[in-house]
């Protein structure tokens, strides 16, 4: 994972993690991504449709099985 922050350390960034083009694949319908229109370049919360302006979509990041914590377990 290579994270860093961004020249004008506006936003940290992880340069091996990217969004997927709605072109190349559709994301999956009635879950909740994070969307965003290449264009705006304002990410969101959401779920797409077929009709949405939406270019690229990611999935959420999970926690590792390594790093737990019993206060949340």
């Amino acid at each position: 994972m290579t994270i860093k922050t961004t020249a004008d350390r506006a936003a940290v960034v992880d340069s091996g993690y990217h969004w997927i083009p709605v072109a190349r694949e559709i994301p999956p319908r009635g879950s909740t991504l994070q969307l965003i229109n290449r264009k705006r370049g304002i990410p969101v919360r959401g779920q797409w449709t077929p009709d949405s302006e939406w270019t690229h979509w990611a999935p959420y990041p999970t926690f590792a099985k390594d790093d737990r914590d019993p206060e949340y377990d």
